[in-house]
């Protein structure tokens, strides 16, 4: 079945998702998702699959990180930035702001959990040393 524009617009905000991501994962650019959402042009019938497909995806890995966090003594989630090359896998595939969706909605299911980069990690873990060494 086709979606309409709205659908589109409520399964990208669900997603936490801007425009211009969405339309990247969806191999389409941010005007076109954008004349999707405002009913302009019909939606391609391959669109509520691919969303589907995301939306799945999106909460497999949310309840893995969930899971992995609530096993650490003292959990962290870590993130990439931009400029940073994240591992293989949806993470490499998907982006880093998708990652850091992820890591904020896991993270708010297990109180205490920090989220940041690998450096920002090891800056903390040397700060915490004896002697800051």
């Amino acid at each position: 079945m086709r979606m309409t524009g709205s659908e589109v617009q409520c399964a990208r905000e669900g997603l936490r998702q801007e425009r211009a991501d969405l339309a990247r994962l969806l191999g389409n650019d941010a005007d076109t998702v954008r004349d999707w959402e405002r009913g302009k042009t019909f939606v391609p019938y391959r669109v509520a699959d691919q969303i589907g497909e995301l939306e799945a995806l999106t909460e497999r890995a949310v309840v893995q990180l969930v899971a992995e966090l609530r096993a650490m003594p003292q959990p962290r989630a870590v993130v990439y930035r931009e400029n940073e090359m994240p591992p293989r896998g949806d993470i490499a595939r998907l982006g880093g702001r998708w990652w850091r969706r992820i890591a904020r909605r896991a993270a708010a299911e297990v109180p205490g959990t920090r989220i940041g980069t690998r450096a920002e990690f090891d800056a903390m873990d040397r700060e915490a040393q004896p002697n800051g060494n």
